[in-house]
């Protein structure tokens, strides 16, 4: 069955193939699946590519565990006041970071398309806050960076899915 697939693919595939570590290779993966058309002629290479995107999250997992010197990732503080946004999987943290700054995260509809922090700068009258944009809370995978990035930053702000049930994300 022919897969059809976009330029915007093989791009992201060059970049893939050009990442070197393994966030890079992470976030180009993910870049990756989002560019495969959804029909019966993808499903195996969309399969494949989410396999070797949960290898290349396991293999992450090991090197953070091997390492254990610092973290794996920091956030050089830019503007007034770092401002952390904290949240559980597809709670609108990437929309949100989106909608109020320039940056570009990825956004999706399956959980946990953020793997890396990535900021984003807010103007607000004459002043700039800095958003990071963070991994959902409760990853196993992330959690040791991001509470590191979080103890660093200057305000927290905690971003619920009002479709779910709030009550309980805020209690967790």
């Amino acid at each position: 069955m022919p897969t059809n697939l976009p330029p915007e693919y093989f791009a992201a595939e060059k970049r893939f193939k050009q990442a070197s570590t393994p966030a890079e290779k992470i976030s180009a993966m993910e870049d990756l699946i989002a560019t495969v058309p959804k029909h019966k002629g993808t499903d195996k290479l969309r399969a494949d590519l989410r396999r070797k995107l949960s290898l290349l999250r396991e293999e992450a997992i090991k090197k953070v565990k091997r390492g254990g010197r610092g973290n794996l990732y920091t956030v050089q503080k830019e503007g007034a006041a770092q401002i952390a946004l904290v949240g559980f999987a597809n709670s609108g943290k990437s929309s949100l970071l989106a909608s109020l700054t320039n940056a570009t995260p990825v956004i999706a509809d399956y959980p946990i398309s953020t793997l890396t922090p990535l900021p984003g700068m807010m103007p607000f009258e004459d002043i700039q806050f800095q958003l990071v944009d963070l991994p959902p809370i409760g990853n196993e995978a992330t959690d040791g960076w991001v509470s590191g990035i979080l103890r660093s930053a200057d305000a927290l702000l905690l971003v619920v899915d009002l479709s779910e049930e709030p009550e309980v994300q805020a209690e967790l």
